[in-house]
Formats: C-alpha cells, sequence, structure tokens
C-alpha cells in the first residue's frame, strides 16, 4: 500500500498473533552489504510503527521480531532482463528483490528462449541491460 509515510508491504502471520510489515527502500538507505549495521534499532521500528498506529491501529502491539533485509533495485526499479551486450552468449536477469518471485515463472520461460535462441517472443525492451 502507498501511503504518506511511504510504500509498505505486509501479510499476516500464521501460528503466531500479528503481521509482518516493512516499508519499500525503508529509510532511503544505500548501503554496502558487507559494512552495514544489520542490527534493526529504534529508527527501524518507528519507521514501521508510525504507519501501523496510522492505519492499522488494533494491531500496534509489542513488537515480537525485527529482521533486516536487503534487496537491490535497478536505478528505474525495473527488472533488467536481458543478453550481456559483450557476450550475447549470457542471459541476465536481475533486480527481482522483493517482488520477483511472483514472476517466476516468465522469467525462466525468457531466459530459457534467450539462452536457446539469443532472442526472446515477450516484449522485454523496457529490461534491457543498457538503458541507463
Amino acid at each position: 500500500m502507498t501511503v504518506n509515510e511511504g510504500r509498505f508491504y505486509g501479510f499476516p502471520v500464521h501460528s503466531i498473533p500479528g503481521f509482518k510489515i516493512g516499508r519499500y527502500h525503508h529509510r532511503d538507505e544505500i548501503v554496502d552489504p558487507d559494512t552495514m549495521d544489520r542490527a534493526p534499532n529504534r529508527a527501524d521500528e518507528q519507521v514501521l510503527r508510525e504507519c501501523v498506529e496510522r492505519h492499522f491501529p488494533g494491531a500496534a502491539g509489542p513488537v515480537v521480531s525485527m529482521k533486516t533485509c536487503l534487496f537491490t533495485n535497478s536505478p528505474d526499479e525495473h527488472f533488467i532482463i536481458d543478453l550481456l551486450p559483450e557476450h550475447k552468449n549470457v542471459a541476465v536477469a536481475a533486480g527481482f528483490s522483493g517482488h520477483g518471485f511472483k514472476f517466476c515463472s516468465v522469467v525462466g520461460e525468457i531466459l530459457s528462449e534467450l539462452a536457446i535462441d539469443g532472442q526472446t517472443r515477450m516484449p522485454i525492451d523496457l529490461f534491457a541491460i543498457d538503458r541507463f
């Protein structure tokens, strides 16, 4: 959902009371995954708590757990699906973190066509590697 506080996602957690909530680009940080502090802190909690208290006040109870989740995005936030320009025998797909699993079947089909035929019947211009 998109609200004044940003874009959030969430879903129920089965077998325990509560639900998972996260914010895309949580605190708008760009980090090095090898050196970042992965321990969630009060500032991380506050970003989520403000949204829950405003939009789901009945769910604004104690935190059960918090975990850091890193994901990658391309500059325009669209996937990259293409052949490498310098190595047309190499098919690549990237930028699926967060929601890419929903597209696995079609991306697999596209990649198999690119790998076998060097082209795909699917319209993938939006995902070209050289668009940046």
